[in-house]
């Protein structure tokens, strides 16, 4: 068999392995949740009897406020019986799970460590007396254990707690370990299909020049164009079909190797996915049509005449360009679709340098009052009072987070805005209005400054008036006095400033009011409404002094001593600060994590394709057999002779990368303008945008790649390049 043919076949059977492999690794998972919620009950029981209550925890790995949505603690205290745990629970300990903390993916603290509960009623302060070695996390299932006498001073929520079955806890388990390639199973299915055809684009077009005399002959002796044609689709499906059968026997073995060694993880055995299998088997005829196809123009453009000829064959490089363009491309695609896309969400620079949460009893402004001047290094600071009221007319919450809102199940929830009253206006950039005027307006009257993504979401402009439905038969109108540009999201979610009054945590965006207009807004009581939010900016001297992180920490120790809120086990309220900066990183870094998890799938598949680079110097090196062999015999080295032809690889490398450069930018760009348009209604803003450092390393991968595969295999050829021998 020609080297062509074993690299689309190996190319193809790793892909369609890969898919098969990760699919069936989901479904193995998924076969053993029973066992796995049967080792639960037993790891980590909790007697009938025993009362449970949810915080949310306040940790902080390496003193950082954690970013991304809050770690939960499920409270169980230890009466009731069967909780293992040391003997001797004193009060104000607790004993943990691992699970608490697999969340997250962080390690446990080590024991004595105080961890910070924050619920409904206040905050509450633990120190770690023992850890359970259970790490399954499962929503709803305690996961932090206190003695009764604790559970007394802490006012939350308590239910009884009633043991539930294995069949009520399996479902939490399944597709566990293989969430993230359940979810990019999708884009697997399109990696592994573009894969197959490039490699098999590459192997025609490299099989039509090597027999392109012999196709030459057969046309002269009668062959018709149709039979050339069935020839390359012939061709084409028997490289798909060898390829497919290969890949899925190879995934099926290598998961039982795998599923072998970790007995203890599948206890079950292993389970095959039958849709990836339904797939592969329905997608290969498909793929090797198309590949046929593309091939066809230059099988057909051989002609007759060509059986006299004596040349050799030409150096057709084509196959590979497709190919090497195709997987960089898609590598391109998905960075530009994910950097285009998270651009709306790295917050503004606009914004303050930091907001403080005082959650969740919140404190009084003649609290407030005594940090006026006397926090070092601050430079402003100002309370933020935020309220979120529905937007009216009344239009039921859609999307992927209806479900999530935090209110109870007999109200509804509704699209809204998120108020936020303050005295102080921050130099935000405005796109509509003037500011100076809009100050005026908002201090003197019912009036408000919006966000342009709120303006394009529910087609707001200058002067118009915003309805609100503020419950209990109050609506607001309030005047559109300004218009400003500004990522607002991951602010306000890390900032902790949505959902507070009971409504979802997400929110059509942040209106700019006054005190008076949220204190009209309020449905509440006055006398339960407490400041819970402020923002500030540091003094210049004192960031660049610490930095934004010891900036942040040491501002947010002196306001919790300040405010009496740093003693006690059980406080009102617990102090976090959220610098901008730092709430800038983090989306960043969770971004980046999610693009760079998609984009490492077609970024293994360039590896695949790569092995196109064999077939490709392969049939270079026969094309210039009698080059070499000259070149060879006037003293030219083997390493002369390989660099010679590794030089042919990486053109074909470097010209790929500019095709798969421009096309996967565009490819992005399409993907990104599909997406917002799935998202028009929360007025995400359209911006294109090249991510060049992780391009520029995706590109020095691919050429990595490229010289990987090209280099031996130009040695090896040269080492066959001698006089007599056929190379």
């Amino acid at each position: 068999m020609k080297a062509r043919h074993l690299c689309a076949i190996c190319g193809i059977a790793i892909a369609i392995g890969a898919v098969v492999f990760m699919q069936s690794l989901v479904a193995t998972n998924d076969r053993q949740s029973t066992a796995v919620a049967e080792r639960l009950l037993a790891a980590v029981p909790v007697g009938d009897g025993a009362r449970v209550a949810q915080c949310a925890l306040d940790y902080r790995p390496g003193g950082h406020v954690m970013q991304g949505p809050p770690m939960l603690a499920f409270v169980a205290t230890a009466a009731g019986g069967g909780n293992r745990r040391p003997p001797g629970l004193r009060f104000g300990e607790c004993v943990v799970t691992r699970a608490l903390f697999a969340q997250r993916r962080l390690p446990v603290p080590p024991t004595g460590t105080e961890l910070t509960l924050v619920g409904r009623k206040g905050a509450h302060r633990l120190k770690i007396a023992g850890v359970i070695d259970w790490d399954r996390p499962v929503r709803g299932y305690p996961n932090l254990f206190v003695s009764a006498e604790t559970s007394r001073t802490i006012d939350e929520e308590w239910r009884e707690w009633t043991t539930p079955s294995v069949a009520d806890l399996a479902p939490g388990f399944r597709s566990d370990a293989g969430r993230n390639f359940d979810r990019a199973k999708g884009l697997l299915l399109w990696a592994a299909a573009l894969t197959a055809l490039a490699l098999l684009i590459n192997s025609l077009f490299l099989t039509v020049e090597a027999r392109r005399k012999e196709i030459a002959v057969l046309r002269m002796l009668g062959l018709t164009r149709g039979g050339v044609a069935r020839a390359v689709m012939g061709e084409s499906m028997v490289l798909a079909f060898i390829g497919m059968v290969i890949g899925v026997a190879g995934a099926l073995v290598a998961l039982r190797l795998y599923v072998a060694c970790e007995t203890e993880t599948f206890p079950l055995g292993m389970a095959v996915a039958g849709r990836p299998l339904v797939v592969a088997a329905l997608l290969t005829p498909v793929v090797a049509a198309l590949a046929a196809l593309l091939a066809l123009r230059p099988a057909l453009a051989v002609r007759p005449l060509e059986a006299a000829s004596s040349r050799t064959p030409r150096r057709r490089t084509l196959g590979m360009l497709i190919a090497f363009s195709f997987g960089f491309g898609a590598f391109v695609a998905v960075e530009v679709w994910g950097a285009s896309l998270m651009s709306a969400f790295v917050p503004s620079p606009e914004w303050p340098d930091a907001i403080v949460s005082i959650l969740p009893g919140g404190v009084s402004s003649f609290d407030i009052a005594k940090l006026q001047g006397h926090l070092k290094g601050v430079g402003r600071i100002h309370e933020l009072a935020p309220l979120q009221v529905n937007l009216e007319p009344l239009e039921e919450l859609k999307g992927p987070f209806a479900g999530r809102q935090q209110t109870p199940r007999s109200r509804r929830a509704y699209r809204n805005a998120l108020l936020l009253g303050s005295d102080w206006l921050p130099p935000f950039r405005f796109v509509a209005g003037e500011r100076a005027e809009a100050e005026r307006a908002i201090r003197s009257g019912d009036a408000c400054l919006i966000t342009s993504m709120m303006a394009r979401a529910r087609r707001l402009k200058l002067g118009d008036a915003l309805r609100l439905d503020c419950g209990r038969c109050l609506s607001v109108s309030l005047r559109i006095v300004g218009i400003v540009d500004l990522n607002w999201h991951m602010v306000t979610s890390r900032g902790l400033l949505r959902g507070l009054n009971r409504m979802p945590v997400n929110t059509d965006g942040p209106v700019f009011v006054s005190f008076d207009t949220v204190e009209a807004c309020d449905a509440r009581p006055a006398p339960l409404v407490r400041m819970t939010h402020l923002w500030l900016d540091y003094e210049p001297a004192f960031l660049r002094e610490h930095g934004v992180f010891a900036a942040g920490r040491l501002v947010e120790r002196e306001i919790a001593a300040t405010l009496g809120l740093d003693k006690g086990q059980t406080v009102g309220s617990t102090v976090r600060l959220h610098a901008r900066d730092e709430v800038a990183e983090g989306t960043l870094a969770h971004g980046t994590d999610i693009i760079g998890a998609m984009a490492r799938v077609p970024f293994i598949f360039i590896g695949v394709i790569s092995l196109g680079f064999v077939a490709l110097l392969v049939a270079s090196a026969d094309a210039r057999r009698r080059e070499l062999v000259v070149l060879r015999a006037v003293g030219a080295t083997r390493g002369q002779l390989a660099a010679e032809l590794a030089r042919d690889a990486l053109r074909v490398a470097g010209r790929g990368l500019l095709l798969g450069l421009v096309g996967g930018a565009a490819v992005g760009w399409l993907f990104t303008s599909g997406t917002r348009a799935a998202m028009a209604n929360w007025g995400l803003p359209a911006s294109f945008v090249m991510p060049v450092r992780p391009l520029v390393l995706g590109a020095i991968g691919a050429l990595a790649f490229a010289l990987a595969v090209a280099v031996p295999t130009a040695l090896a050829l040269v080492g066959r390049s001698l006089p007599g021998r056929r190379l």
